[in-house]
């Protein structure tokens, strides 16, 4: 009987052992190259590629179709961006109607879950808790052969995508560039936006859809990334569980053939439009991504339009003539674009600043490019492509780019090609490609200048990719700079689980507290390799609240990278740029904020430049000149601008010209630029600018970075800011009020819904509302994006929040965007949702949920150094200490259904709404004739 017991035992391991074997053999191994492995899955040849990381409980599963819009033709433009977004329609397994939609049950795990369109790829893509890699397997084989792809879902989801498409119209540069390249390009595909045509978005009908999935959707068009926490056998087993079963495409997929035909002449073309600024932007054709030349082009469009020492910064923008500039080359797969843009008050002629790109363009293919421009960029590249690798999440949307391009070692290989270009590579490919005969120009002609204050009325009763690139995302809302804490920011689109403290174990030894040079220090170190993100601030104290000229703090901070004592604005860019730092100095009216990521090794020079930055700027007198006029030509862009003026308009509703919330009016922001002095900006640095209220996150490789030692070099003796507390006049809850801001020739109008709630981040109401809120109108499965958008297709995006600074009582707000036409429709739908909410509450289903959902996106939003760092900072600046990072889930569980109710209640009063309407609508919000 023994024997008989052992044979089966032997059997079964036997079959064990064949079965694993059969496993691995379909499994066949192509490349290893920069710790990423590539297999071919044979059954149906669909490609792998693992980048395992067991560093941080967290990994991003995605997977890239190779199909993008070129593969369209005329009459069904816009079909692959319209396909992406019915594939999270669902599928028989994950659908609404079962109550457990994609959003849904990726968000319910903490997921930050997305997908992408573009010109050569589609990709869908969530970075979730590791022991979830299951799930995110098995939904993106569903969907990849068992999507839905219904008719109804179709006609809802085609009037979203319809106001994407308005949104993009809004924007002059975006619209710019799209007739840009459909005038460069005319044969090949690449001549029509991801978004596709209007007309298409709206009539292709769902036989063409369904026709496109099932000819490019299918495994060996795909290639499969993981990504982060695994265990290469178990994604083995798990990509054989699930995509096993699905097929080869039983057909060839077509490609596109179309080749562009020879240009025999420069091309131009010119947009007429409301707007502030004049801007052209020049094109010229260049190979794909993969071409010989592509490296020296890239290194050509950081010489021409990258930093201070940018030839087109010197030229246009120190002289005046300009607002902004820009350079770069594309990296499609077949063929692309060399753009040269600028930005310029409409004082100056579009053909003078044509004229002026033009000698530009001639001197560089005269005289070329030095060896040390060559160096820099090259060595600020490397530098970023180390940095970079902060996350799952990034390391992924960089393959993806790559894949598309057509070969993923590109992602790693990329920098040695970049490493292998001369000063006479560069100099070859200017004079070979910036040809004007090979040239597009587009003009964009500013028809009429924007004023707040005309074409406002109110009711009785009464806020560069190159090319159009179009993401299929949500957008939180649009919440001022001090509304939520950085622990919001890593909030956004996501889910989970329990909260576990293997975020701190595996990420974060301890977190080090100390006092160095007068600065607040903490430091953490995680499991990232090389580098470090630092995330400071220092407080302003009352400044917001003294009736001073409130741009004086951005135009210092902007001021401290416009030269200093020891090193002119070139020299000390070209310092950064060297070591690959872009070193980030704003201010609001509250608080200064500073962030820099940096190579380890790197440290010392970077603080020592920070110093020398904060402590000894130059403040010349011109510099402060041509920095007022950027700022003004960038603040006029906002009189036009439906979304900025709607915002204000909401603050202003609620809040009294003495409160800190308070919004200016553009025109306002306008005249305080121009009446800003140097001499009132060097006296906020004197008072301001010290250490006594500063506060410093170092998150990352910090064992061995010796921040001390270079902080108490670089800082001694550094005195000056003020401790105090914020002084202001309380808001008070005002009667409902309704306004409309007119503003012509806009296809998308913005919708502001909100109130004053008077909530602190340290109120003990806080957490439960923001718990209600997060219910109603964050990420795709909030309330307000299930029903306004996915619904009832009335928007692109819809969203609710909290505004204000925080520590001043803040409000809540709904924002939203609808064609004109719909506007009234959906702001009913919207006012339907919002009495719901206040009403009825929300349930203990959708409270459990939530909290997973916020427990579990704080875990994922944690892995990353830059995610840390800032959620510490934020902690620190309430008086709270860095291990609250273990506290926060706790505070979040033991919320009540009762409490989140009750704080809707008690904050929102239905009959107090405020309403903010801004597009092309009239007085009474009906659409412009």
């Amino acid at each position: 009987m023994k024997k008989h017991i052992l044979l089966g035992y032997c059997s079964l391991a036997f079959c064990t052992l064949v079965s694993a074997q059969n496993k691995s053999v379909n499994f066949k191994k192509i490349k290893e190259l920069g710790g990423i492995e590539e297999y071919l899955y044979q059954p149906n040849g669909m490609n792998v590629l693992l980048l395992q990381d067991n560093a941080s409980p967290v990994a991003t599963v995605q997977i890239v179709y190779r199909v993008g819009s070129k593969h369209e033709v005329l009459g069904n433009t816009g079909s692959t961006h319209l396909l992406e977004h019915l594939m999270f329609k669902g599928t028989p397994s994950f659908n609404k109607k079962n109550g457990n939609t994609i959003t849904d049950v990726l968000q319910n795990t903490g997921a930050q879950l997305n997908a992408t369109t573009w010109y050569d790829r589609t990709n869908y893509f969530e970075t979730l808790p590791s022991d979830k890699i299951e799930l995110a397997l098995q939904i993106e084989a569903d969907r990849m052969r068992n999507s839905l792809l219904l008719k109804e879902d179709k006609e809802a989801e085609m009037t979203v995508v319809r106001n994407e498409f308005e949104r993009g119209e809004n924007n002059p540069n975006s619209l710019l560039d799209k007739e840009i390249w459909a005038s460069a390009y005319i044969a090949h595909p690449y001549h029509h936006s991801t978004i596709g045509w209007k007309s298409d978005i709206e009539n292709a009908p769902i036989e063409v859809l369904r026709n496109f999935y099932n000819t490019y959707y299918w495994p060996d068009n795909a290639t499969l990334t993981i990504i982060g926490d695994f265990k290469k056998d178990n994604v083995f087993d798990l990509i054989e569980k699930y995509f096993g079963k699905i097929t080869k495409a039983p057909n060839a997929m077509p490609q596109p053939y179309t080749q562009e035909p020879q240009q025999y002449g420069a091309r131009k073309i010119v947009v007429r439009k409301p707007g502030e600024l004049g801007v052209i932007n020049k094109a010229y054709k260049i190979p794909g991504a993969l071409h010989e030349d592509l490296p020296a082009l890239n290194i050509l469009g950081e010489i021409i339009g990258s930093g201070p020492s940018a030839i087109l910064n010197k030229t246009f923008v120190d002289s005046r003539l300009g607002i902004y500039t820009y350079a770069s080359a594309t990296n499609f797969k077949e063929v692309g674009l060399f753009t040269i843009g600028v930005g310029f008050p409409t004082s100056s002629k579009h053909e003078d600043i044509d004229a002026k790109i033009s000698e530009v363009v001639a001197k560089i293919q005269k005289e070329g490019v030095t060896q040390d421009e060559v160096n820099r960029v090259v060595a600020k590249i490397s530098a970023q492509t180390i940095l970079a690798r902060d996350g799952s999440g990034v390391i992924a949307s960089e393959l993806n780019e790559a894949i598309a391009a057509g070969d993923w070692t590109d992602y790693v290989t990329g920098v040695d090609r970049l490493k292998k270009v001369t000063p006479a590579d560069v100099l070859r490919v200017a004079q070979k490609y910036l040809v004007e005969d090979q040239s597009t120009t587009g003009y964009f002609i500013p028809k009429q200048s924007g004023n707040q204050n005309q074409d406002t009325a109110k009711a009785n009763n009464f806020i560069p990719e190159n090319g159009p690139f179009y993401y299929r995302h949500s957008e939180d809302g649009h919440v001022h700079e001090e509304s939520e804490s950085a622990v919001s920011s890593e909030q956004k689109n996501t889910t989970e689980i329990a909260y576990d403290d293997t975020i701190i174990e595996k990420t974060a030894s301890a977190y080090k507290r100390e006092k160095v040079s007068a600065i607040d220090v903490i430091s953490v170190k995680t499991s990232a390799k090389d580098f470090v993100t630092v995330a400071a601030s220092i407080s302003l104290g009352n400044y917001a609240n003294e009736g001073k000229n409130n741009m004086i703090p951005s135009l210092t901070a902007s001021m401290l990278s416009k030269g200093t004592t020891l090193n002119d604005k070139f020299k000390f860019s070209e310092k950064l740029q060297k070591l690959g730092v872009n070193l980030s100095v704003n201010a609001s009216t509250f608080k200064i904020n500073i962030g820099f990521k940096c190579l380890k090794k790197d440290l010392d020079q970077v603080i020592t430049l920070l110093a020398e930055e904060l402590r000894n700027p130059l403040f010349d007198a011109k510099e402060f000149e041509n920095l007022k006029q950027q700022f003004i030509g960038n603040t006029q862009q906002d009189l036009n601008d439906p979304g900025e003026r709607g915002s204000i308009a909401l603050s202003q509703a609620i809040y009294p010209k003495a409160n800190p919330n308070y919004s200016l009016s553009v025109e306002d922001y306008i005249a305080n630029i121009k009446n800003a002095s140097l001499d009132e900006v060097k006296a906020f640095h004197k008072k301001y600018f010290g250490s006594a209220s500063m506060h410093l996150v170092i998150v990352g490789d910090t064992e061995g970075s010796n921040l001390n030692a270079s902080l108490k070099k670089s800082f001694k003796n550094w005195n000056g800011g003020v401790v105090e507390n914020m002084k202001f006049e309380e808001a008070v809850k005002s009667n409902s009020k309704t306004e409309v801001l007119t503003i012509p020739e806009k296809p998308s109008a913005e919708l502001f819904i909100g109130q004053y709630t008077g909530l602190k981040r340290t109120d003990a109401d806080y957490i439960p509302f923001y718990i209600a809120n997060y219910t109603l109108g964050a990420g795709f499965a909030g309330r307000l994006m299930q029903t306004v958008r996915d619904n009832d297709g009335l928007t692109y995006s819809i969203s609710s929040g909290l505004g204000g600074n925080i520590t001043t009582g803040g409000y809540w707000f709904v924002n939203a965007s609808f064609n004109p036409a719909l506007f009234q429709k959906g702001l009913d739908a919207t006012k339907v949702q919002v009495d719901k909410w206040v009403k009825d509450g929300i349930t203990a289903t959708e409270l459990e949920n939530k909290k997973t959902n916020l427990i579990g996106s704080f875990k994922v939003g944690m892995s990353t150094t830059s995610g840390m760092a800032r959620t510490i900072l934020s902690f620190v600046e309430r008086g709270l200490e860095p291990n609250y990072i273990e506290q926060y889930p706790k505070d979040i569980e033991k919320v009540t259904l009762q409490q989140v109710n009750d704080a809707v209640k008690k904050y929102i009063q239905l009959d107090k709404m405020i309403i903010i309407k801004a597009g092309s609508l009239d007085k009474d919000g009906n659409p412009l004739k």
